[in-house]
């Protein structure tokens, strides 16, 4: 009878540790205190690319989702990853241009349908609002309609504009916290760049920008940089004025070297990239020639998880 007590204990422990573990797997950003993971919705440009949907980063962090910006393809991009839509409570809008923020309708009309039960909240530069009220009149009638005839709750339906200005725009009390901070946009002004603490995991996004010093100042210590990239061989820039003067309010590669000598992160992750008749093995030997830090060009839905070790996980090594 001892024997099949302790028999009975022992596979009883064997069972909570395989649930811990199986759990561990699954739901790290849960169990472990300081963890984040970001997913690359979106790594493309205003160019159209099945393979590349428009700007969106996704981070999970303390059982929330933040995602910041929403190019299209957003929602099909979540879809793929079996992320329900009513859980996307909380968009952050870097910057108006088209490019970043023409799926925003489509994620708050698609999670509403499917059952979000709270108002989607934007945070975005100003003219926020305006944007904001103007898919609101754009889609009333749907709304109606939907409201009247399915009985979908209009207070769900609601898209809420909340204009920021630099600084600390939102705490969680999981103690996650936002930080908007500007960057150089050239004409597009204001335009932000995001900071997300959580514990001692941090993670920046710059948005679309040319060198910005004020990004380097938020970026000190930082685990993940998610950086935008411009890059052109000059011949063709010599040649191409309206391409010249597109380079000057995004980051060309001299200039993302300075940043990352700057900045140190852990791993930097170049995204939103601009690269005219040029090949992506061409920039990173450019860049790797010149710096010997973690660097990856993102795919879409490439994931990152980042602990007391960092996890770079391709979507086409991964079935998420």
């Amino acid at each position: 009878m001892p024997n099949q007590g302790i028999g009975k204990l022992f596979m009883r422990r064997i069972s909570v540790l395989t649930l811990v573990t199986s759990l561990m797997l699954i739901f790290p950003v849960v169990l472990f205190a300081d963890y984040m993971r970001v997913t690359l919705l979106g790594t493309g440009s205003p160019r159209p690319d099945v393979d590349r949907s428009g700007p969106a980063v996704l981070v999970e962090v303390s059982g929330k989702y933040l995602l910041f910006d929403a190019g299209r393809g957003v929602v099909q991009r979540l879809n793929q990853l079996n992320i329900p839509f009513s859980e996307i409570q909380l968009v952050f809008l870097t910057h108006l241009h088209y490019d970043h923020i023409s799926a925003l309708d489509d994620l708050w009309l698609t999670g509403w349908i499917y059952q979000r039960q709270q108002p989607l909240q934007v945070y975005g530069p100003n003219g926020t609002d305006t944007f904001v009220q103007g898919l609101r009149q754009a889609y009333a009638y749907d709304i109606s309609v939907r409201h009247t005839y399915t009985g979908l709750s209009k207070n769900s339906a609601r898209l809420i504009a909340n204009e920021i200005k630099p600084g600390v725009i939102h705490l969680h009390n999981g103690g996650v916290k936002v930080t908007a901070f500007l960057v150089d946009h050239g004409p597009v002004a204001p335009a932000y760049g995001y900071r997300i603490d959580f514990g001692d995991r941090s993670v920046v996004i710059s948005g679309d920008t040319t060198y910005s010093k004020n990004l380097i100042d938020h970026s000190q210590g930082v685990d993940l940089l998610v950086h935008e990239i411009f890059y052109a061989e000059s011949n063709l820039l010599n040649n191409n004025p309206r391409l010249r003067n597109i380079q000057r309010y995004h980051t060309n590669a001299d200039q993302m070297l300075r940043i990352l000598h700057a900045v140190k992160p852990r791993i930097a992750v170049l995204t939103h990239a601009i690269l005219p008749g040029t090949e992506e093995d061409t920039l990173m030997k450019k860049l790797q020639d010149n710096y010997h830090g973690k660097l990856r060009i993102g795919d879409d839905l490439m994931r990152i998880g980042i602990g007391h070790s960092i996890k770079v996980i391709p979507y086409k090594q991964n079935n998420y």
